[in-house]
């Protein structure tokens, strides 16, 4: 095999172990800051609101994780490094942002993850989410 390929197949694989273990983190940091065990929510209990705003927050993430690898540098220590650095930044914008929908949003935001009927509000969150999850990817380019 050439060198490139043996390279490159230690990239890819280390790129994705640090991608999956970023997007475990985000859904760890999810569940803790939501109430119950989302996993439950929507994979057993099947409540909409939770899926909705899980979904938005792994694409999310997703979203920073791929610019931050596209952007990061071609030298694989300093690259894995930077998109380390980079997918943590972004979850705790995640993070903040979920404390902002908290408090701006009217009765109690987390209430809606229980909610057995899909609500606009938990749309809404989602869909910012996912723009600020955009936003943050734009901003590594």
């Amino acid at each position: 095999m050439s060198e490139y390929l043996v390279d490159g197949v230690v990239g890819t694989l280390a790129y994705f172990v640090l991608a999956a273990v970023i997007l475990v983190v985000g859904f760890v940091i999810l569940d803790l800051i939501t109430p119950g065990k989302l996993h439950e929510l929507v994979f057993v209990h099947h409540l909409p609101n939770a899926a909705v705003i899980t979904a938005a927050q792994q694409m999310s993430i997703g979203i920073i994780v791929v610019t931050a690898v596209l952007t990061s540098s071609d030298i694989l220590s300093e690259g894995l490094l930077e998109t380390a650095v980079f997918g943590v930044l972004g979850l705790l914008i995640q993070v903040v942002v979920m404390v902002i929908l908290e408090a701006v949003i009217p009765g109690r935001f987390r209430d809606l993850v229980e909610d057995p009927k899909l609500r606009s509000g938990a749309v809404v969150a989602a869909v910012i989410l996912v723009v600020v999850g955009a936003v943050n990817a734009a901003c590594l380019i």
